[in-house]
Formats: C-alpha cells, structure tokens, sequence
C-alpha cells in the first residue's frame, strides 16, 4: 500500500519522527526501534494518492508533493485500508487535520515527558549505552556554538524543536551525572556518544538520519515517551557539549 520506491528515506524518517513512531489513528507503536532488522509494520500513506487509481488522487498535485512527508500520514495496515476504502468517510482536508492533530498530540506528550522524567530513566539509558558500547578516548572541545548556528551548520532545521525541547531538560541531565557514584559516567558517555557519531557519519548518512539514529540510541532502543524524552535530552546535552555534530 506504501510507495517505498518513491519517498525518500529522510522523508520517511522525518514522518516517523513526527508521528512518534505511532499510528495516526489508533495510536499503536509501529515500528520495532529495538530491533534494526525487523521490517516497519507502519505503513506510509498518501493523503493524496499517488497514481491516478489511487484514493484522493488529484493530477494537479505535483509529484514532489504527492511523495514528500508533508502528504504522507503514518498507519498501521487496518486503518491504512480503512482510509483507502471509506474514501468519502476521510477526504483529503480531514486526513490533514488528523495528521496535523496527531503529529500535535505526540510533541506534547514528549514536551510533557522532557519536564517529568526521573532519574530512573536517566539510570536505564546510562546503563544501556554504557554496556552497549566499548568507549574509545576521544578529544573534547570545549569550545560552544551558539544552538540555532549549530543547527543550521548541520542542516538539522527540521528537527529544531525536538533539540530546544530537549535543551530545556539540560539541568536534569547535568544534575544526574554530578549525583552519579561513578565519578566517570559522564566521561564515559561523552566517548560513547561521541563514537556512535562518528560510525554513522563514517556510513555517509546525512545529518538527519545521523540525529534519528542518535536519538533511537540514546533511548535504548524504547518507543515509551518517557524514555523517548529521557533520550532526546541525553542528545542534546551532547549536541550543545559539541560532542556530536559539526562544530
């Protein structure tokens, strides 16, 4: 039912983000994030259809539009087909809204998670990356850019609210690792992360995809929102740190 072929992997990525790896309707998780191999059981929807035998289809609709993230809805299977067949019961206007309203509902739960989570979370993930990677000795640059140059610097427009939302949990973050009994967590961390960036830099994804990965990561490879949350603010603490990302 989705065009793979014909979206492209920062689009579908950037819809996954914003859909909180859920469905837009029935809000079931989608994607299996802890398990890189496993297939997506989402499926990416045009709003618009694609081909002229496609739901919604409008030939004034530009290509580029019709494939781009901004047309596209992210669906489990059921409500997939449900919108594909009951065509007069989800017009294109209202799959907008929905869309609008979902990708709305998931940056507040996460703005909600960012100012609640606990240092709990914080001890899963720590103990997750820490365990999930051999640290290597890296040099630390002590040197900070101003947020909004960084983010241009690394084409990471499309996702700078999700990097302010986690920049606003910096105090939680900094708070736990100076409580912390091991004395080099923090250390630690900064190698781990720090080398995770430089393998998928190594791999030639693009900024996006890089920051995606880094994110999915940091959380441990969990969907929950207070972890997705937890996760964020452990990225952006390092982006800020200038330890992922270019200078």
């Amino acid at each position: 039912m989705s065009s793979k072929a014909t979206i492209s992997k920062k689009a579908e990525r950037l819809l996954h983000t914003k859909s909180g790896n859920r469905c837009a309707m029935c809000k079931a998780v989608l994607v299996d994030v802890g398990n890189p191999l496993a297939a997506c059981v989402g499926e990416n929807a045009h709003i618009y259809g694609e081909k002229p035998d496609a739901a919604r289809y409008d030939a004034a609709k530009d290509s580029s539009f019709v494939n781009s993230e901004q047309n596209l809805i992210f669906l489990c299977c059921n409500c997939h087909k449900k919108i594909d067949t009951d065509v007069a019961s989800y017009p294109a206007n209202e799959l907008f809204e929905l869309k609008a309203q979902h990708e709305k509902w998931v940056t507040q739960k996460l703005e909600e998670e960012s100012v609640s989570y606990s240092f709990a979370e914080l001890e899963v993930l720590a103990k997750y990356l820490v365990s999930s990677t051999a640290p290597t000795q890296t040099s630390s640059s002590l040197s900070l850019l101003k947020i909004d140059e960084k983010i241009k610097k690394n084409s990471l427009q499309d996702v700078q609210k999700y990097i302010t939302m986690g920049l606003s949990s910096n105090f939680t973050i900094e708070d736990y690792l100076n409580r912390h009994p091991d004395p080099l967590l923090a250390t630690k961390l900064t190698s781990i992360m720090a080398q995770r960036y430089h393998e998928l830099k190594a791999s030639k994804l693009d900024s996006y995809e890089i920051f995606d990965e880094l994110w999915t990561f940091a959380s441990g490879n969990n969907s929950d929102f207070s972890y997705k949350a937890a996760g964020l603010g452990i990225l952006t603490y390092f982006f800020e740190k200038c330890e992922v990302f270019e200078k």
